[in-house]
């Protein structure tokens, strides 16, 4: 008996759905209970994006702790294409990633960008990989405030501040900033700097002395991600 061709045809395509249903089903393809923030592979490899400006940890953490709890992940990838942000953020996920990386093995890929924070927090892995073109680097902290004293007064605006202490209104815009003042935010972001140096000298496994004479502001090509790596 001639078979019809759109019967064979409807029949194939039914084949074919249910071998798909079964592979994609093997692979149990996942995301975390946040979202797509974080996805596993075949029940091995777990996927963590990082992107854009880091702010919040929140989310990410809670991906990171899904991937730790999660005896089927094997391995996970940590994507990142971030310019950095929040210092607190940034070192909230990099201790994630720490403990993470002690259930599991971390790999960390930079895309187009992983600078200051984001650098920061792939050297939490146990390997960096990067493109050639990967913008990284930025080894630096920075603190800005506005000044708008002069403009406001143009507008004939004034400023009455009660304190508590002298410094409770550092960094007020109403105002220029004291040299002690200004002291004090200069030593709160060497601080700042110099935690970010440990952090590299300790997880790459670089000598100080070669940390600290990398630039400390811009940022370099995927070069700066083979400095980093170990």
């Amino acid at each position: 008996m001639r078979k019809h061709p759109v019967m064979s045809g409807l029949l194939l395509l039914v084949a074919l759905g249910f071998v798909f249903y079964l592979i994609f089903y093997r692979a149990g393809v996942q995301t975390g209970s946040t979202g797509t923030k974080g996805f596993s592979l075949n029940d091995k490899i777990g996927v963590l994006p990082i992107e854009g400006l880091i702010t919040d940890s929140f989310k990410i953490n809670q991906n990171i702790d899904e991937f730790a709890q999660d005896s089927s992940i094997v391995a996970v990838v940590v994507r990142i294409d971030s310019p950095g942000g929040s210092v607190g953020a940034a070192q909230e996920i990099y201790d994630a990633v720490i403990e993470l990386k002690k259930k599991k093995k971390v790999v960390v890929s930079m895309g187009s960008i992983a600078a200051s924070g984001g650098l920061l927090i792939a050297c939490a892995g146990d390997k960096i990989v990067a493109n050639p073109g990967t913008i990284t680097g930025s080894i630096s902290a920075i603190m800005q405030f506005a000044n708008l004293e002069e403009l406001l007064k143009k507008v004939g605006v004034k400023s009455s501040v009660v304190k508590s202490g002298p410094y409770k209104d550092i960094g007020s815009p109403m105002r220029e900033m004291t040299p002690e003042e200004r002291l004090i935010v200069q030593e709160l972001v060497d601080d700042i700097y110099n935690q970010f140096i440990d952090v590299i000298v300790r997880d790459r496994k670089l000598p100080r002395e070669q940390v600290e004479t990398a630039p400390r502001a811009g940022c370099g090509n995927s070069g700066w991600a083979r400095f980093f790596r170990s």
